[in-house]
This record gives C-alpha cells, sequence and structure tokens, in this order.
C-alpha cells in the first residue's frame, strides 16, 4: 500500500507529528503551504488565522511536491484553530477524489477542545476508520502524544 501523510503546520507541532507518523509508516510526507503565507508574530496568526476561520476562507495553496492521486491511502493531519479545521486543510479537501482516499486523521490542539474541529472535518471525509487527537507540546498533557501515535499507526496497519 502506498501511503501518502498530508498536513499543515504553522508553528511546528503538526509537522512533528506527521514526520513521526511517516517514519512509522514508511510514508510519503506532504506539507500543505498557502500561496499567501501567515503574519510571522504570534499575536497576528491568531488574529488572522482565527478571521479565516469564522469566515470559512478557502486560500490558494501552492503547487504541491507531491500528485495525492499516485497514492492508495492518505493520513491527513491539522491544526485545529478556533475549535475548527485550518483553511489549508479546507482548500485540499476540496479535491474530493484526494478526500476520498482519506482513511486516518491526526490533529492537534492548544488548548484541548478538538470535538467541533473533528467534527468540521469528519464530514469532509467519507472513508476515515481512524483518528487520534495530539496536544501542542506546550499542552501538560502533550507527553502522551507518542503513546496515542503508536497506537494510531498500529490502527492504520491494521
Amino acid at each position: 500500500m502506498k501511503r501518502l501523510v498530508v498536513y499543515y503546520s504553522l508553528s511546528g507541532n503538526t509537522e512533528e507529528a506527521a514526520k513521526k507518523i511517516a517514519a512509522k509508516l514508511e510514508a510519503d510526507l506532504l506539507r500543505l503551504d498557502t500561496e499567501k503565507a501567515m503574519p510571522k508574530s504570534f499575536p497576528a496568526r491568531i488574529l488572522v488565522g482565527g478571521g479565516q476561520v469564522m469566515m470559512n476562507y478557502i486560500p490558494k495553496l501552492k503547487p504541491m511536491e507531491k500528485d495525492p492521486a499516485g497514492y492508495d491511502e492518505i493520513i491527513l493531519g491539522s491544526p485545529i484553530w478556533n475549535s475548527k479545521g485550518v483553511p489549508a486543510i479546507n482548500a485540499f479537501l476540496q479535491d474530493e477524489k484526494a478526500a476520498a482516499k482519506v482513511t486516518s486523521l491526526f490533529f492537534l490542539s492548544g488548548g484541548g477542545e478538538t470535538k467541533k474541529g473533528l467534527e468540521a472535518i469528519t464530514k469532509k471525509l467519507p472513508n476515515l476508520k481512524h483518528s487520534v487527537s495530539l496536544l501542542d507540546k506546550k499542552h501538560q498533557d502533550s507527553r502522551d502524544n507518542d503513546a496515542k501515535i503508536e497506537e494510531f499507526v498500529k490502527a492504520i496497519q491494521g
């Protein structure tokens, strides 16, 4: 099975998890980036990112280095912003063929509230079988992330 881990990461937390998952699954990695970069400062990122989420903004993605069509299975990684999925992931999921290949989802939250974000993303994933909620490394319970990733990967491998 040819697998691709597709992710968006702004602060590096989702990227760190994506790399661990891809290595364990021997999968390829694809980082999503938007054409218009987010601001550098954290307060501006919160303001802009939160506004984009509230307005259901769909950004234009930079050209992808790998074609999702060439893979059997996609594992999707996303942060949760404002209790919702992020605009870059929503842009990726507009490709219904790619969305149909997503069988597994991992998402990261800084505050632990993931239910709304998970519901928003999973509606777009008709073949989702596995998901795991991870916490930002600044969160006190993030020490459980590695064990959760191990369980997630085992579930994917069957």
